[in-house]
């Protein structure tokens, strides 16, 4: 291709010779900026989501008991328990290893994409990426999302190795691909979609051969896995897990019955609204971090602009051709598989920088083709403003005062007072209570890092209004007592609307028994936590319910 003269240079062009030749000063800027917010946004406390305590509280019962840490994938619980092995449960330590994992993914990315597209298009995805407060936020969080987006780049950086050596069959390389999808895949469920875009590249691209060792790589890697997972923990080759509440119309409602076909394209019509047209827009600065509504036009324009680049990539450039496959696919299961009531930008979050990639390709190949100056002013622009309005957006949610005093151990200040009136109880009850009781609790994984590691018995649904069913269920679990806290519905807003699972369950218990519960300890006022003794010895209309006094 015959180079441009000096003088027939528009403002993008010299913009990329300047972003070329000081491509390893403006890398370190970038990466002295994530690191700088990683830093000013790093949170000590553990997310009020669930999720995150949930794998360290797996990583320590596998290296306690030895038991297979299922339902969320077990690769990353099996990731916290080697350091949790060496130095305990240390959250501050575990916080720092999302954030090593998170820096190497954002070297990764650079060294993915270097020299394959062009420079300004690499630095502005990644200058966006360290001012987002949505994506900074899991360099300090224990959710496997960190983990997983360190996993993607080995498979973007072998993938683009085999493109590069054309037709040559490395079979070493390819295994290593198959062994790192698997290992994805038991990180998060949706990194099978990791394989459907490998296997659908290299059947566009007629690289058959590639395609089948990829895929029987994969088969024969897993159903190793399986078998010796069989043979250690002796539970079964297959478990359901988390997926498994997937194919029902609501996720914690199995009497709504099972999603039909239709159901399923709602979904992916109602996400693509919902995490194009409004979570995107968040991500980016675009959109302000309260709005709740979506934008269908914002939606359309996206599709279109993706399919737009997407085509484009076909006969210029392999790399985005394969970047867009991954995006497609990982957003189409996202999209299809998933209830919409879950609307969480956290499960977007590890295809944000690929996205990113393609919005910004597909703008810049708008420009090229109609060549109009004005599309990359207008990118310019555009990019101006969600850069900067991203890092307004952090700056305000930057608390150095909450994270020094949560170092210095004020563990529970920067929670809403529901969370403190809840936490605070988890630590009365290990304080307090004797070592035989067991209690009951919404968020019972949360509530053993906070008491000390203490075990306690989770309540997050039930399926009876039964009385005696409901009792039966704590009785069989030799639960003792039961925590009913204030837990908002709205974490945001103190609306008296509360997430209302454990009053029912009681609710239904004290209509047919009405002095099995006894409170005995609250703390709180506007949003209390109560603890409750289960009276078993009470039941006298049941006898089969009948017990020793509880002490």
């Amino acid at each position: 291709m015959k180079k441009k003269k000096e003088s027939d240079l528009d403002f993008m062009d010299k913009f990329e010779n300047f972003c070329k030749s000081r491509s390893s000063v403006i890398l370190m800027v970038i990466l002295a900026i994530f690191s700088l917010m990683s830093f000013l946004l790093f949170s000590l406390r553990v997310s009020i989501g669930g999720d995150d305590s949930t794998y360290i509280i797996r990583a320590v019962n596998f290296l306690n008991e030895g038991s297979y840490p299922s339902f969320q994938g077990p690769v990353y619980p099996l990731f916290l328990s080697l350091f949790i092995s060496v130095f305990g449960v240390k959250l501050g330590l575990l916080k720092l290893t999302s954030f090593a994992l998170m820096l190497t993914s954002m070297i990764g990315f650079y060294k993915v994409f270097k020299e394959r597209i062009p420079y300004w298009l690499v630095f502005s995805t990644m200058l966006l990426l360290s001012a987002s407060s949505y994506f900074i936020f899991f360099t300090s969080q224990t959710y496997s999302e960190a983990l997983f987006m360190a996993l993607q780049i080995p498979v973007f950086i072998l993938l683009f190795k085999d493109v590069d050596s054309k037709e040559e069959f490395n079979w070493k390389r390819l295994i290593f691909i198959a062994g790192l999808i698997v290992i994805s895949y038991l990180t998060r469920t949706v990194a099978i979609g990791t394989l459907i875009a490998v296997l659908v590249f290299y059947l566009i691209n007629k690289n058959y051969k590639k395609a089948g060792a990829v895929l029987a790589g994969t088969v024969v890697l897993f159903f190793v896995f399986l078998l010796l997972k069989s043979l250690i923990w002796g539970n079964g080759m297959f478990d359901g897990g988390q997926a498994s509440t997937l194919i029902y119309k609501h996720p914690y409602d199995k009497s709504q019955g099972l999603e039909t076909f239709g159901g399923y394209l709602m979904r992916f019509v109602d996400n693509s609204n919902l995490y194009l047209g409004k979570q995107l827009l968040k991500m980016t600065g675009l959109k302000e971090a309260t709005s709740i509504s979506y934008n269908v036009l914002i939606t359309i324009m996206l599709y279109a602009l993706f399919i737009f680049g997407f085509i484009k990539s076909f006969k210029e450039n392999k790399y985005i051709q394969f970047t867009g496959i991954y995006v497609a696919v990982m957003l189409g299961i996202t999209f299809v598989v998933l209830q919409k009531l879950w609307d969480q930008y956290r499960l977007i979050v590890p295809f944000f920088p690929f996205m990113l990639i393609m919005i910004f390709y597909s703008m810049n190949k708008i420009r090229q083709v109609f060549k109009l100056k004005l599309i990359g002013y207008a990118f310019i622009a555009l990019f101006a403003y969600s850069t900067l309005s991203s890092f307004v957006i952090s700056f305000d949610n930057i608390d150095l005062m909450t994270l020094r005093r949560n170092i210095k151990g004020e563990k529970l200040l920067g929670y809403t007072d529901d969370w403190v009136n809840y936490l605070s109880m988890t630590e009365y009850v290990d304080d307090r209570l004797p070592k035989t009781a067991y209690v009951a609790v919404r968020k019972p994984n949360m509530a053993s890092l906070y008491a000390n590691g203490r075990k306690f018995y989770g309540i997050y649904r039930f399926d009876t209004q039964d009385p005696d069913k409901l009792l039966q269920m704590l009785k069989d679990k030799n639960v003792t007592h039961i925590i009913m806290a204030s837990l908002r519905k709205n974490p945001t807003v103190y609306n008296k609307q509360t997430i209302n699972t454990i009053q029912r369950y009681m609710y239904y218990i004290v209509q047919k028994y009405p002095d099995v519960f006894e409170v005995i300890h609250r703390i709180g006022e506007q949003e209390p936590a109560y603890l409750f003794k289960i009276h078993y010895d009470r039941l006298r209309i049941n006898p089969e319910l009948e017990t020793e006094t509880n002490q």
